[in-house]
């Protein structure tokens, strides 16, 4: 602004010295400066739709984590090695960590059977369709119990970001010492049948 300042001072003293300066080179400076305060506004309307669109984005992400928070299911979203991301409360509960510590926590600590855990986050890259699996979890502090798992990737993120809904199951469902197991996958005649 200061800059804009000195130019529109300058421009100032050449019109007083207007008989000794080309009327072509005022012309132009006068456009230069009608270009530039044209400019500045419209600068203005964009700091201003930006910070609109910034307040809206925020108001966005706080309603799609209510969403999240109000579903039943446990979801939790993860890099591709496991590390979570995100969690609803659904999750914090399941856990037994509030939402806030889970994040930076990897979704390995809490199965049972480790090297099965690894070998199904070792496959995801090469999972196009949402991978069913069974496990047992064990939260902090509490024992462990079985659970299905439909893994998906995060549509909104590629291959970077993976979906983890986790339902509790029954022990008559799943015998205690049941390791990681993926469900088969579904044929593609099966698919286009259902």
């Amino acid at each position: 602004m200061q800059a804009l300042a000195r130019v529109r001072t300058q421009a100032a003293r050449l019109r007083e010295r207007a008989d000794t300066v080309c009327p072509d080179l005022m012309s132009l400076l006068d456009g230069a400066l009608e270009l530039t305060d044209a400019m500045r506004v419209e600068c203005a309307q964009l700091q201003q739709r930006c910070v609109q669109l910034e307040a809206d984005l925020a108001r966005h992400g706080e309603e799609s984590r209510d969403l999240l928070d109000s579903l039943p299911s446990a979801l939790i979203r993860t890099d591709r090695a496991g590390l979570i991301v995100e969690a609803n409360r659904a999750a914090a509960a399941l856990l037994g960590l509030s939402q806030a510590k889970l994040k930076s926590e990897l979704l390995l600590h809490f199965t049972e059977d480790r090297a099965a855990f690894n070998d199904l986050v070792r496959q995801l890259p090469y999972d196009r369709q949402p991978v069913l699996a069974s496990a047992r979890i064990r939260p902090r502090d509490r024992a462990p119990f079985a659970v299905q798992i439909t893994l998906m990737r995060d549509p909104r993120a590629g291959d970077d970001r993976w979906l983890w809904q986790i339902d509790r199951v029954s022990a008559a469902q799943m015998p205690a010492g049941t390791p990681i197991r993926r469900a088969p996958s579904l044929s593609r005649s099966d698919r286009t049948a259902s």
